[in-house]
């Protein structure tokens, strides 16, 4: 008999390029029709019901209904840690493909600038945010996990955050989350969680329409600068990898 856990039951479920990207998308952290979802992947509306159902069924995803329509997101937190964390050791020989077509060169940009990872902020600037605390001693890396310190308390309440009411739930206050582009840590977590709230209800940050890529207001800009120390153009600064290859919307 068995005993070990089927990992490869998981495996086998995001093993197919279309349930992959369909996930990839879905980390989005809205919901999303299975038409939706079809056009962004470029399958029929059949073939994206097929490929939906196993990922329903494996628990990576969770319909939704509302009124007449069916809706899908990714079930929780944990599963698009396991998503996430698989993009970051996923090969990245692509990224280093130029692209052909401005507008896919500027999309994948907007991509690697900031997006959102289900519930927190991604990319540079997410990579950025989290530097940025740790250089101010705010927050440290301890036994492979973020750890914030007491002065941080006051510090996110400056910017509308309660941190110390994320602290009594059980969800983490923050941990590592490996950003897949940038290839080094970002934040997850509930504290993670109410900075990207914060940053949509001050508009510091606006979705962009079929794509997880977000952009970075103007007032946007003022604040992570005067808070975090990250200027306009640290935060666009190209990276040695990135050529302008595309990427996963």
């Amino acid at each position: 008999m068995n005993l070990e856990p089927r990992i490869d039951i998981i495996a086998s479920a995001l093993a197919d390029p279309s349930r992959a990207r369909m996930a990839c998308i879905l980390m989005d952290g809205r919901a999303f029709t299975s038409k939706e979802l079809a056009h962004s992947t470029g399958i029929t509306p059949q073939t994206a019901s097929f490929h939906l159902q196993i990922l329903e069924e494996r628990g990576i995803i969770t319909a939704i209904r509302s009124g007449r329509n069916k809706y899908h997101r990714i079930t929780n937190a944990a599963i698009a840690s396991v998503i996430e964390t698989l993009a970051g050791m996923a090969p990245a020989d692509h990224l280093k493909q130029p692209a052909h077509s401005l507008s896919i060169r500027k999309a994948s940009h907007q991509m690697r600038i900031a997006r959102s990872c289900y519930d927190h902020i991604a990319g540079r600037l997410g990579v950025m945010l989290a530097e940025s605390l740790c250089r101010r001693n705010l927050m440290h890396i301890e036994n492979g996990s973020y750890q914030i310190s007491d002065e941080s308390v006051q510090f996110f309440s400056s910017i509308g955050i309660d941190a110390s009411a994320l602290t009594k739930k059980k969800r983490s206050v923050v941990r590592c989350c490996l950003d897949w582009t940038e290839r080094r840590f970002h934040m997850a977590g509930s504290l993670a969680s109410a900075l990207m709230d914060q940053s949509f209800e001050n508009d510091w940050l606006v979705r962009q329409t079929n794509s997880r890529a977000l952009s970075i207001s103007p007032l946007g800009y003022e604040v992570f600068e005067h808070h975090f120390s990250l200027s306009k153009r640290a935060i666009e600064e190209p990276s040695e990898t990135e050529i302008g290859a595309p990427l996963s919307a």
